[in-house]
Parts: C-alpha cells; sequence; structure tokens
C-alpha cells in the first residue's frame, strides 16, 4: 500500500524526501508561500509511534523546510518560506495507536490498507489541498477507482448560480442606469435608489438599503465588487449551497447598509451611499467560517490567508477618502454570523 500512496502523490506533483527510520518519508510541494508537506508513516509490519514520538518527528520534518539556507538536496538558495502547511499520514497500525496520535496531535489521516479506507476523525483537517479525493480513489492494486456516474451530477451542484445570477443583477442594473444618467452623479445615483440619510429617517424609504446594494459609482467601482465577490462567493457557494450564498449575500448587504446608516446618523456626516461592498465583504466572512469549519484549510484558501486580505481590504478602505468603512465592517461581521447559523459542516467520525 505504501507503493501506491507513493504513486499517488507523486502524481500530484509532490517530490520525496529520505529521512530516518525507513518507515517514514516526507513529501512536499511548492506553492506560492512556500510547502505542502505529507509524511507518511508505514505501521504496517511493527514501527511503533507514540503521540510524542510523532510531534518529535514532525518537528524534525519541519525543520528541513525552515532552516534559511535550505537542507532539501534540491532547494533553491534563497528561497522565501513563509509558511509550511503539514499533514501526517499513519498508514495501517491498531485502531488504539490511531486514535491516541489522532487525539494529541494535529493533522492527522489514517489509511487502513485492509479496508482500502481513508479515515478523516472529526479533529482533524477535512481535507489538505484536495488529497482527500485522491487518496480516497486508492484501491489495493493501486489504481484509482472511477467515480460512479451518479456522482457526477454534483457537478451541477458545484456551479456557481447564485453567484453568477447576484453578479448579472448588479451588472443589468448598472448598464440600464447608465443608459438613464450618469452613475458617478451622486444626486443621480440618490434619486435612482441610493441610500441618504434623509431619505431614510424622514421619508421613511427603508428600501433604500436593498437597493443601494445592487447600484455603483461608475464601471471601475462596479468591476472591483464583482471581480473580488465571483472570486470569493462562487467558493462560498461550493461550501453553504445556492441559496445559502443569496442570504448571506443579501444579510450582509443590509447589516453593512445600516451599520453606516447608523454611523452617518451619528456623526451628522450624511452622504450617498452605494455598491455592493458590504456584501462583498459579507462573502469574505462567510469563507472565513467555512475554511474554520474546514479544520483550517478549503479550495486552496487559509484561515490566516482570508484574516489576512480581510485585514489589508480594511485597511486600504481607511487610508483611501470615499470608502464606506462601516459598511465593509458591519457586512463582513454580518456575513461571519449568518454563515455561523446556517452552515454546519458534518465531520467524519469514527
Amino acid at each position: 500500500m505504501r507503493g501506491e500512496i507513493e504513486q499517488a502523490l507523486f502524481g500530484q506533483g509532490y517530490r520525496l524526501c529520505r529521512v530516518q527510520p525507513d518507515e517514514v518519508e516526507v513529501f512536499y510541494k511548492y506553492y506560492q508561500e512556500g510547502f505542502h508537506v505529507v509524511m507518511t508513516v508505514d505501521l504496517e509490519y511493527g514501527y511503533q509511534m507514540t503521540a510524542e514520538q510523532q510531534r518529535i518527528l514532525e518537528n524534525r520534518v519541519l525543520d528541513l523546510f525552515y532552516h534559511p539556507q535550505g537542507r532539501l538536496a534540491d532547494f533553491p538558495e534563497g528561497f522565501p518560506v513563509y509558511h509550511v502547511e503539514p499533514l501526517t499520514l499513519l498508514i495501517g497500525g491498531s485502531a488504539e495507536t490511531a486514535r491516541e496520535i489522532c487525539g494529541a496531535c494535529r493533522n492527522i489521516w489514517v489509511y487502513r490498507p485492509t479496508e482500502q479506507r481513508l479515515i478523516i476523525y472529526e479533529n482533524q483537517p477535512g481535507d489538505f489541498w484536495g488529497l482527500r479525493r485522491v487518496l480516497e480513489g486508492l484501491d489495493a492494486g493501486g489504481t484509482n477507482r472511477q467515480k460512479p456516474p451518479a456522482k457526477r451530477s454534483r457537478g451541477i451542484k458545484a456551479f456557481p448560480f447564485a453567484t453568477i445570477v447576484i453578479a448579472a443583477i448588479n451588472l443589468i442594473v448598472y448598464i440600464v442606469l447608465e443608459i438613464l444618467g450618469d452613475t458617478e452623479d451622486g444626486l443621480f445615483i440618490a434619486a435612482h435608489g441610493g441610500m441618504y440619510p434623509a431619505f431614510i429617517i424622514y421619508d421613511h424609504q427603508w428600501w433604500r438599503i436593498l437597493t443601494s446594494m445592487f447600484i455603483h459609482f461608475g464601471l471601475p467601482h462596479l468591476l472591483n465588487n464583482m471581480v473580488i465577490f465571483c472570486c470569493i462567493g462562487s467558493r462560498l457557494e461550493r461550501a453553504v449551497g445556492h441559496w445559502k450564498l443569496a442570504v448571506i449575500y443579501l444579510l450582509s448587504g443590509i447589516g453593512g447598509g445600516l451599520l453606516s446608516l447608523a454611523a452617518m446618523v451619528f456623526t451628522g456626516d450624511y452622504a450617498v451611499a452605494a455598491g455592493a461592498s458590504g456584501a462583498v465583504f459579507g462573502t469574505i466572512g462567510g469563507l472565513l467560517w467555512a475554511v474554520i469549519m474546514h479544520r483550517g484549510s478549503f479550495e486552496g484558501l487559509t484561515t490566516r490567508g482570508l484574516v489576512l486580505m480581510a485585514a489589508l481590504s480594511l485597511y486600504y478602505g481607511f487610508s483611501t477618502i470615499g470608502v464606506d468603512n462601516w459598511s465593509h465592517i458591519g457586512g463582513i461581521v454580518t456575513g461571519f454570523l449568518t454563515t455561523l447559523v446556517l452552515y454546519h459542516r458534518k465531520s467524519q467520525k469514527c
């Protein structure tokens, strides 16, 4: 089984690094911030391991990649390593050993050769850069099983319908308004559904909080929001589903609009507000929760990466004139909380 797993990892672009003892093999793959590292431990033929030994071994392996000069034979000199994502795959061994190590250590999977089964305990990451599918497809002969036709229908379910529809609505609204007048004119935007505190507070036109989410100040404003939304929204939709993505988008836009309105009323600094940025930040907050539910890694994203992206986006807003930062804050908080309520990923239990 060890050879079949080795070939499967080679097929995914991993390289092999020989270490001691012989029962341990280290596979690694470059990515833009550092390395993905898979350490396989063969427990089929009597090799024993405890949780403490696993920690020591993992630290030794990580030291190979974090070392500034590089201890790998083909390590490019001066190659910057910002992050190393490790995974340990225990092959065979007793169920008691697997439970002990998985209960005490992070990033551990178990493969049962006799059952041709990948076991992922509920406190471990649900995927590791697409390897779950690869390892679940292994059989005893070392070939990948063909997926049954019934599962292929999941491709339709995975298609981001809601993301495309929402982006199309924003685009259509922009085209219609651009035909009718100047979308970069604040008075024109206010007259056609933009949010202005006086209209809401005194004329009770609360619907403007919803309509303003689909109105943009010019083409650059629209494109900036929609490009980010399509990238983030499509990934969130694959995690939570079509209608939940739509709910998260709408509630985040409303939450961002309400906080923006409250801030303008509190400060007395009234302005015409429009744009999908509150809803877009809501999808970032929602995806952050989805990544957390997937044990810190989902769709090529990590918790740290998303937090950094959100922080940089908020910083850019606060350092730029004319950006509705309160809408961004309200949106990301609402999106995170809404996804927390709506999305509960089922973990695999053993």
